[in-house]
């Protein structure tokens, strides 16, 4: 189900692009990227802090509307506090009725129930209603966004989805037979005061993938920023490989933790080595077919969005490393631990951009990510460190030494894209295989995960 919502989603992404142009694409990314801090900020962990009531009392009827009641006044002061600061530095320009229209989501995303489904474990009807919300703003992308002046409707597109969504979840809740009522500013208060820590990795994370469009446009204009987000949207499509990992390996680690029936050492190291071989092959399977990818998906005018999607490959591959030491912390119940490295990783990023980008462009920033997720990752090493060994060398160092140098040896020797199959195939593979040391314990992990 996640993997269609993402394919419906992307559609729309790939459609804009083509219709809107450079232009008219990097304006409504930065239309997204504003509402995506607008939309954390006016969540404050009140999404997590609900789910995890809901989880462990599914009677506690009182928190959804606690919960709603929070999001609707976030929402009411986030909404006048970013329209303000965005009539302040943009005026009364395309750009400010763009970001105005994206904004009017929060106000159906403060009435999604979702965290109750989710709390409750009925995510086949989180999966149906995000869908249709989905569906609802593709079609309306189609039939009214038609041309690069139409860019304006897209938020209001975006908002009709939204308020789509938001009524569903309310339909389902109320056929359960549940009624909610808001409180005053006082449960207001507190239920922020226990929310808002459980939404730190959700602000860093956020800013982090939200801020490069938003300060391209900034540093470089609207077309550069629309190049810079079709080949970033791409990695965020094939980032779906970093879900299922979630999906499907999490679920091992935890119940190590929780049971002890094997070593966690021993589980731990075998998802690490599964995670970092079949990442770093689809990174060089999709390097070898970027030109084709962003081509076919986006059209001509993009061309220049293939060397940044070239180079954010490395940051695909590392994030989806990341992920197996961030969700292994997350289950030994060490968030505080993650949220550290991500931290500061962000603040060394800001530092990298700001000296960077004034020299390198867009590629500064694409430097600077990519060091965000190994310094997160150094960190979180050291810690987990701590716990359990870890086979740094032949687990990561090894395969990335042997990727990079396979990927400078397809990028100076010119040939053809046969010629690099058969390269990455007969030799690439087989070497990082027995670097890694994949063998059948692996195999029938797999297998076992899966089946």
């Amino acid at each position: 189900m996640d993997l269609a919502l993402k394919f419906i989603g992307f559609l729309s992404t790939a459609y804009l692009a083509r219709v809107l142009g450079k232009s008219g694409f990097g304006s409504i990314s930065i239309g997204i990227s504003v509402l995506s801090y607008a939309l954390v900020l006016a969540d404050c962990g009140l999404t997590a802090l609900g789910i995890r009531k809901i989880a462990s009392d599914p009677k506690a009827n009182d928190i959804t509307g606690q919960i709603l009641n929070g999001k609707l006044i976030l929402a009411v002061v986030i909404f006048l506090l970013t329209a303000t600061i965005t009539f302040a530095l943009s005026g009364l320009s395309e750009n400010t009725y763009i970001i105005l229209n994206y904004l009017f989501f929060l106000f159906p995303a403060a009435f999604m129930l979702e965290f109750f489904f989710v709390g409750s474990q009925k995510m086949d009807t989180v999966a149906y209603v995000r869908i249709l919300g989905t569906i609802i703003y593709f079609l309306l992308v189609l039939i009214f966004i038609r041309d690069r002046g139409d860019a304006v409707l897209t938020g209001i597109a975006w908002t009709f989805g939204g308020v789509t969504t938001a009524l569903f979840f309310f339909l389902f809740y109320k056929k359960r037979g549940l009624s909610f009522h808001f409180n005053g500013i006082r449960y207001f208060i507190k239920i922020l005061k226990e929310s808002f820590p459980l939404g730190m990795a959700s602000y860093i994370s956020q800013f982090t993938v939200a801020f490069p469009v938003v300060y391209i446009a900034y540093i470089a204009g609207n077309s550069q920023a629309g190049i810079f987000s079709a080949a970033f949207k791409m990695i965020g499509l094939f980032l779906v490989f970093d879900r299922v990992f979630v999906t499907l390996f999490l679920p091992k680690i935890t119940g190590v933790i929780s049971n002890r029936e094997i070593s966690l050492e021993k589980i731990f190291g075998t998802v690490l080595k599964i995670v970092v071989c079949l990442t770093l092959i689809v990174s060089m399977f999709l390097y070898l077919f970027s030109d084709f990818i962003i081509i076919k998906v986006f059209g001509d005018d993009y061309t220049e969005s293939i060397l940044i999607f070239k180079m954010l490959l490395v940051y695909f591959a590392f994030t989806i490393i990341d992920s197996v030491f961030a969700n292994t912390l997350i289950g030994m119940k060490k968030e505080k631990v993650y949220t550290l490295s991500l931290l500061i990783a962000v603040i060394i990023i800001l530092i990298l951009t700001f000296v960077l980008t004034p020299f390198w462009g867009e590629y500064g920033i694409i430097f600077s990510f990519i060091l965000f997720d190994i310094i997160s990752l150094i960190y979180m090493i050291i810690y987990l460190k701590k716990d359990i060994e870890i086979k740094i060398a032949r687990s990561i160092i090894l395969p990335v030494i042997l990727s990079s140098a396979v990927l400078l040896f397809l990028i100076f020797l010119q040939m053809s894209i046969y010629f690099q199959l058969i390269i990455v195939i007969a030799l690439f593979i087989p070497a990082l295989i027995a670097i890694t040391g994949f063998r059948k314990n692996e195999m029938d992990f797999i297998k076992r995960v899966f089946i």
